[in-house]
């Protein structure tokens, strides 16, 4: 498939926003002092943010500060309470004890949200069978205001399977086209790096043959160099918490104490190092999404200014991936 066809801005429509999004995420998971760092951070968020309903319903954030950014997206929960952890989460422990979460208390928080900001709420995640899963999020979001914009995430069948079966889903195009965003977490859309991005490419394709525009969005997928990666396969938008984990320094993912050394700040406290670095990912993720939009409209490769080794592979990854250029 063209990447013309594939990389472009693409809308949102109930919301009236143009992407590719870069979206921050927050949650309990992994960050006891989540009320904390959001009161810091939130602020500096500016297009968009993704916090849980889970830490709403349980007051791990402040409700009232969660409309910080342009566009908030509402995750289910399902990450709170769940083992599905994203491809970052090499700690894989939770910030606060797991406590009792339901479809039912994930609807009552989506009915205290407040239209304050540009609203983006996730389907509740459960694996069924593809139709199961379709009717589901059409029942769950014929309830929710005509103003929140819908983002389907669909998963694995059953506990038995991995990966969401993309062949099966070309199917059911017509069906997905009803929503304003179909999602897939990163980890599920095959086992390898390449897997995953033939499987975009199929995806887009089959939605592109039938004249199928909608936003692809990526969950917990938010390192700097797969965001690209998955952009010029078809995505759109993507979200997690790799911000809050790690230090983003051209173009690469540090672990903070290589930060620390790189920046000349090693004699700096932890805390001060981090939050230097989290805000400084915010400026980077911002920089990266003008870059990125830049791209979709020219699809000229010098914009996207990577040095020439990752530049190299990344379109021979690309190109085995079904991209032509």
């Amino acid at each position: 498939m063209r990447l013309e066809d594939l990389c472009q801005e693409r809308r949102i429509d109930t919301i009236k926003w143009k992407t590719p999004l870069l979206v921050p995420s927050f949650s309990s998971r992994g960050f006891p002092d989540l009320r904390e760092m959001h009161q810091k951070l939130g602020e500096h968020t500016t297009d968009a943010s993704l916090v849980s309903a889970y830490d709403i319903y349980y007051s791990h954030l402040d409700e009232s500060a969660i409309y910080c950014s342009e566009i908030l997206f509402v995750d289910s929960g399902a990450f709170e309470v769940g083992n599905n952890d994203d491809l970052t989460d090499f700690y894989n422990f939770n910030g606060h004890p797991t406590k009792e979460w339901s479809k039912e208390q994930f609807e009552e928080v989506v009915k205290r949200l407040q239209p304050l900001c540009s609203l983006v709420v996730v389907s509740y995640d459960t694996r069924a069978s593809l139709p199961e899963q379709i009717r589901n999020a059409q029942t769950f979001f014929a309830k929710i205001p005509r103003e929140y914009a819908k983002d389907f995430l669909i998963k694995p069948i059953d506990d038995k399977m991995k990966f969401v079966d993309i062949k099966a889903l070309i199917n059911y195009c017509e069906e997905l086209s009803e929503f304003d965003i179909i999602g897939f977490t990163e980890k599920e859309l095959g086992s390898s790096f390449l897997t995953r991005c033939q499987n975009l490419v199929k995806l887009r394709q089959a939605l592109y043959d039938r004249k199928i525009n909608v936003p692809i969005h990526i969950f917990g997928c938010l390192d700097p160099l797969s965001v690209i990666v998955y952009f010029l396969c078809g995505a759109d938008i993507f979200d997690s918490l790799s911000w809050l984990r790690l230090a983003y320094h051209n173009g690469i993912a540090l672990y903070y104490n290589s930060y620390a050394l790189i920046e000349g700040q090693w004699a700096q406290s932890y805390h001060s190092i981090y939050v230097q670095g989290s805000l400084k990912n915010l400026e980077y993720l911002a920089r990266t999404q003008a870059i990125m939009g830049r791209f979709a409209r020219s699809h000229d490769w010098s914009v996207l200014d990577l040095d020439p080794l990752y530049l190299k592979q990344l379109q021979a990854l690309i190109g085995a991936a079904g991209v032509e250029f």
